[in-house]
């Protein structure tokens, strides 16, 4: 099935926010930041998949990262590569992401992410996002630099 990644618009957030919320995650800051989305669609434009980026200054925080379970581990790395281009584009120096499945530290590696050894980042205080996440247990802090 032909899956397209393309830079999210103002009238996708309806439906990227319909999409977080069936999967339980927070839909904050997203109408402030969609221009720093991405959102995957089928080859019926449904959306199957997204990934953001919250800014601050040249800095960023992944979030939002929801796959349905057609994906598979090659249209993962395209749509990180796809992330990774954008965050160049909006002239980010580093970007961040913030997990609790040790299961994805290999993938992230395989990125170019390093993983911070401090519980927390300084740099990650004002970003939305990482507040959230700020109470989830067992939480890695990874950074690239770009």
């Amino acid at each position: 099935m032909l899956k397209v990644i393309r830079q999210a618009t103002y009238e996708d957030i309806n439906e990227i926010v319909a999409f977080l919320l069936k999967a339980g995650l927070s839909t904050e800051g997203i109408k402030d930041s969609i221009d720093c989305f991405l959102v995957v669609e089928d080859s019926h434009k449904n959306v199957i998949g997204t990934l953001g980026i919250e800014v601050q200054d040249k800095t960023g925080l992944l979030r939002s990262l929801v796959v349905t379970s057609s994906f598979d581990s090659e249209e993962l790395f395209a749509l990180f590569q796809e992330i990774l281009k954008l965050a160049k584009e909006k002239e980010l120096s580093r970007l961040y992401l913030i997990s609790n499945r040790k299961a994805s530290l290999t993938f992230f590696d395989l990125l170019g992410f390093q993983q911070e050894h401090n519980a927390s980042v300084d740099e990650l205080n004002s970003f939305v996002h990482a507040k959230k996440l700020s109470t989830v247990d067992n939480c890695i802090i990874m950074k690239l630099d770009i």
